[in-house]
């Protein structure tokens, strides 16, 4: 490679020299071009050599040059006094001005009070992810053993459904009651009730042994539930296992509900009492098996389930042959208290730990740990358990059974989040904020919604038993707070006071030349604001990097949008007045205030365009791109947003573009298009090309052609060209989906002529689009022969649609201060 001329590199540095900032870095882009070598060149001239160290290839005098400020590497280093008295020195000056001391006092007790703060809320952070990691793992393991005991009662069912004597009696049954109708009674089937009892022993029980398996498993305890003494109670709960089978009962029916045979004959011969629901009866008829938890008959809804009536929990299953449909239901019945309530109830954590089980309506399932402060409250009459009775409702007033009172404002928070906040995806929440639970006290806890069950499992256990290590420290911080808090406010006031009296002048924040009136917009990467230059008094929109945007390279890439689209003269190109960073640092520049709408809003609001319009629209932008293209700069963001329609010293629907913070420069060298991120898909995904799509780094005119396409679809249809609901199917859509005809899109005729060139703008190969806007322009130009739009009908749209450009009849107007 041949090396720069050792004169121009020198020439090019000492002009380089006169600038600083953004402009010396424009002026070598400018000068060096893709000449990498020569800019390495000249930014080595232009390194600085520091002072008095030890430097390769320098002379020896300039190592021992005098220095004021001896760097690290000094030869001749100060001696531990020198550099210790100036350190001291400043203590003391600062500890002798009273100002000084009280700012220095009240630095050092912000720091203590932060640094106690940080801490506390570490621990608070820590101690909420460590309770909700209990208690998924608690509820997890409750919901795991209920499980298995459910699926082991499915596969009894499916089993028992597989014998052949059962099925036998169940077909005799069904023979039975075909023939006798409405004369179908306990005397005619006592063979097949006899065949039943042998085969299923177990559940068969009588009202007797019912009564004495309730009694001898009743969960009720004995704890009143005293949120003022919870040491009375020592250590977890756990209640016994059982020792015995808790199956109870059986039923046979049709697929009618019809009771063909019952363990309790009184029920034989009549209908199903529970509300079967249509899944049920949807799963039966396909042959499914399922399980029923504890449910209250339509025909008594308001008689309560007392301690010794047995409620059951169902497992049932399809009596039918391979490749027929289902001829009856078979039903296995397991007592309520048995293993359904203690796979709940097993383990109950501290003093106010406890699982439940509960329905859709916010009925309690299974038996509460605090039944008999229920009963003391008269939430529940004396000696009725909570199991199929209680409503788990957060409120301290007694309530009657009757079933479950409807309501968002009648159940608690977690029932609601279970049974409205779940979704297919979401079946588990855990709710740390404390809330008002069924026993009137705060609680906090955790749910799982079981939908192939109906039912729902709770872990809750009282907020102040879950977070009491905090309870004296929050204490003792608020007293810290409220000692400091005249301190932060004068610090604060002060602060505050000094930096606005820098930005502001009168009312009015102040940038540069510049008095910023308004915030008129925001973009991706910054504010825009109604201003007015304090020496034209004419009005300027000024664009401010966000406060969150403080990363170096968003702030260059902010400078380099301005440095581009400062080289475009285009009428139709926004026009740039002013740039450069106030003096805390925050980059802005202004530009031209437009009084218009985007092509966005103006099809939101209106709709679909004429023909005329859009066609005068589009000549418009393609001539600003044809501007920019010849300077090797590509937009490649053009979409509805960044093209508005102004009124321009009397023209109408003057077009400008905007926003060229993803501008890339064709002409400059590799390292000069870093700064856009390139490696990522920039840009707006309706409006982005399929090859931008497969190669984020291309970059030729194509690309703003294909965008200009589609806005222009957007413009004639009021819709975008891929419909899709999430960033990703719209990309994937624009890289296998042939582009929608605007003819079918608009249904309304559109110009061949139209319809053949956003064909080939919209083409996904680059190759057979027109490769300049240039070639737009001539076709559009000649359309708009045949499909004129003219100055009269743009005036009378502007004047029926848009008001008068009030923002800026205010900012020239505005007090000048």
């Amino acid at each position: 490679m041949t090396q720069p001329n050792t004169k121009v590199v020198e020439r090019i540095a000492a002009e380089a020299r006169r600038r600083s900032g953004a402009q010396r870095d424009a002026f070598l882009e400018d000068t060096c071009g893709t000449d990498v070598a020569l800019r390495e060149r000249v930014e080595r001239l232009l390194a600085p050599i520091p002072r008095g160290t030890l430097v390769p290839g320098t002379e020896a005098t300039l190592t021992h040059a005098p220095s004021d400020v001896p760097s690290k590497h000094s030869l001749h280093p100060r001696s531990y006094r020198n550099r210790l008295l100036p350190a001291t020195n400043f203590i003391v000056h600062i500890w002798a001005s009273r100002v000084y001391r009280s700012i220095a006092i009240t630095v050092f007790v912000l720091l203590i009070i932060l640094l106690g703060l940080g801490s506390r809320y570490l621990v608070w952070n820590e101690l909420h992810k460590l309770r909700q990691q209990e208690f998924e793992a608690l509820l997890t393991a409750e919901v795991q053993a209920l499980t298995l005991w459910i699926d082991s009662c499915e596969s009894e069912a499916e089993l028992v459904a597989r014998d052949p004597e059962i099925v036998d009696a169940i077909d005799s049954l069904l023979k039975k009651h075909k023939e006798l109708h409405e004369e179908y009674s306990v005397a005619d089937i006592q063979p097949e009730l006899a065949i039943l009892r042998e085969h299923l022993p177990e559940f068969s029980k009588t009202e007797d042994e019912s009564k004495r398996f309730i009694q001898a498993n009743d969960p009720i305890t004995t704890y009143v539930y005293d949120p003022n003494k919870p040491g009375e109670v020592e250590g977890s709960f756990r209640a016994q296992s059982i020792t015995e089978d808790d199956e109870g009962a059986y039923v046979i029916a049709d697929t009618f509900g019809f009771i063909l045979a019952s363990n309790q004959e009184e029920r034989i011969g009549k209908p199903i009492e529970t509300e079967l629901d249509g899944k049920v009866a949807l799963k039966i008829m396909r042959g499914e098996t399922g399980f029923l938890p504890p449910l209250r008959t339509k025909s008594r809804p308001n008689e309560s389930t007392s301690g010794e009536n047995a409620t059951y929990v169902w497992a049932y299953t399809a009596i039918q042959e391979p490749g027929e449909s289902p001829r009856a239901m078979l039903g296995l019945g397991y007592f309520s208290v048995g293993n359904f309530t203690r796979a709940l109830t097993n383990i109950r954590t501290g003093a106010t730990g406890e699982a439940y089980a509960f329905d859709e309506n916010g009925t309690m399932l299974t038996e509460s740990r605090f039944t008999e402060d229920l009963w003391h409250r008269n939430v529940l009459p004396e000696g009725t358990p909570s199991r199929a009775n209680l409503t788990l409702a957060p409120s301290q007033t007694p309530t009657h059974p009757g079933g479950p009172r409807r309501g968002h404002e009648h159940v608690t928070r977690l029932v609601n989040m279970a049974r409205d906040g779940r979704t297919e995806d979401l079946d588990f929440g855990v709710i740390l904020e404390p809330y008002k639970g069924y026993t009137g006290h705060e609680v906090v806890g955790a749910w799982q919604w079981l939908d192939d069950y109906g039912f729902g499992v709770a872990y809750e256990t009282a907020a102040y038993e879950a977070f009491s290590p905090f309870t004296y420290i929050s204490i003792g911080q608020y007293v810290l707070l409220g000692l400091i808090a005249a301190f932060a406010g004068i610090t604060y006031y002060a602060a505050n006071s000094m930096v606005y009296m820098r930005r502001t002048i009168g009312e009015h924040m102040v940038v540069g030349s510049y008095v910023l009136l308004r915030k008129i917009g925001e973009g991706g990467m910054g504010q825009v604001y109604l201003a007015r230059h304090q020496m034209l008094k004419r009005p300027t929109a000024v664009k401010l990097v966000r406060p969150d945007k403080t990363d170096p390279g968003i702030t260059k890439r902010f400078e380099r949008e301005v440095q581009l689209s400062s080289r475009l003269k285009h009428p139709n190109t926004v026009e740039i007045y002013d740039y450069g960073k106030t003096p805390e640092d925050v980059f802005y520049y202004a530009m031209e205030y437009l009084d218009g709408v985007t092509i966005e809003e103006l099809v939101r609001q209106n709709g679909w365009q004429s023909v005329p319009r859009v066609l005068y629209v589009m000549r418009q932008v393609a001539a600003s791109l044809r501007e920019a293209h010849a300077m090797g700069l590509i937009h490649r963001d053009i979409k509805p947003l960044n093209i508005m329609l102004c009124r321009v010293g009397g023209e109408y629907d003057v077009a400008k573009v905007l926003d060229f913070g993803l501008v890339k420069n064709l002409s400059a060298d590799a390292a000069a298009t870093v700064v856009t991120g390139t490696t990522e898909i920039s840009g707006t995904p309706m409006y982005i090309p399929p090859e931008r799509v497969k190669n984020p780094t291309q970059a030729d005119p194509c690309v703003d052609i294909y965008a200009l396409g589609a806005t222009v679809f957007f413009m004639l249809t009021g819709r975008t060209i891929h419909l899709a609901n999430s960033a990703v199917d719209v990309l994937v859509q624009i890289v296998t989906q042939p582009v929608p005809s605007v003819h079918e899109a608009a249904d309304r005729v559109i110009p061949d002529q139209l319809q053949d060139l956003l064909t080939r703008c919209l083409s996904k190969d680059p190759a057979q689009r027109p490769q300049s806007a240039e070639e737009i322009l001539l076709e559009v130009e000649a359309m708009l022969v045949d499909f004129p739009w003219t100055t009269a009908e743009a005036k009378a749209w502007w004047e029926s649609h848009v008001p008068p450009d009030s923002l800026g009849v205010w900012a020239e107007t505005a007090d000048q201060t």
